[in-house]
């Protein structure tokens, strides 16, 4: 909870917040004029989060075409509740990434990108595993309850306080993982997180929703598939049927591409 209440916590997060440049919330209230009197709205918020009388105020639907063409549907969160989304990631973010993300994970973490992901699909290939399980998770961010995110959460989270505010910032979403609201990066590993730990025993590698599993056979690959397959429906997950496949050789720059 200090994390999330103390002013020079949700200070820092509210400057990360405002390095991006986003649109106001549905009261209209933009970061310039968020910034002004800031020191004083930080207080009063980290009042509101210590004592549980925040509570969110309304999103702004919003629809967006990624560089694509895939069409999102997203909601916008007010400024204000920016930060405390952002503050919370910041609060929670080291402990999942010791205690819940695999160190073949990459996407959504801090200094874990794609090329992370290329360099450790190189190793598996260059050790003679040609055989890959390519596979794109389809609507990664769709299905779950807030139920599941707080159980997954609590997993690794055992402050009582901070998961009632994080609730209370879940409750109010159309769903936990919505697009558009900043929790929504680490949720998702979150949610995978819980596939990732039933194929442990393979060589794998993620990269935001897309696995490779690394294998010397084809029957090693069927078999890995039927793994993932099985570990992603704990979940309620499914692989994309129209970009999953077994690769019987692949070069490492040809994975984890964005298409959309």
């Amino acid at each position: 909870m200090p994390y999330l209440i103390q002013p020079i916590h949700l200070k820092r997060a509210a400057r990360e917040c405002m390095r991006r440049s986003s649109s106001p919330g549905a009261d209209g209230i933009s970061w310039a004029g968020f910034r002004t009197g800031l020191c004083e709205r930080l207080e009063e918020l980290g009042e509101q989060l210590r004592d549980g009388t925040w509570q969110p105020g309304p999103l702004r639907a919003s629809h967006v075409v990624a560089y694509t063409g895939k069409h999102i549907d997203t909601v916008i969160p007010t400024v204000r509740d920016r930060v405390v989304h952002r503050a919370m990631r910041r609060a929670v973010e080291p402990v999942l990434d010791v205690g819940a993300f695999a160190p073949w994970v990459s996407g959504f973490r801090r200094g874990r990108n794609r090329l992370t992901s290329l360099r450790q699909a190189a190793v598996h290939l260059t050790q003679g595993r040609t055989w890959v399980v390519d596979v794109d998770v389809q609507r990664a961010s769709a299905g779950s309850t807030v139920e599941e995110v707080i159980g997954w959460l609590a997993g690794h989270v055992h402050d009582g306080t901070f998961l009632a505010r994080f609730r209370t910032a879940l409750d109010v979403l159309p769903e936990p993982i919505v697009p558009g609201v900043g929790l929504s990066p680490m949720l998702i590993n979150l949610r995978l997180a819980q596939a990732d730990a039933r194929v442990r025993n393979f060589a794998a590698v993620r990269f935001a929703d897309n696995y490779c599993l690394f294998t010397f056979s084809r029957r090693e690959a069927d078999e890995a598939y039927e793994a993932l397959t099985a570990a992603l429906a704990t979940v309620g997950l499914v692989p994309h049927p129209g970009k999953s496949r077994i690769r019987s050789s692949a070069h490492a720059e040809d994975l984890f591409l964005i298409d959309g």
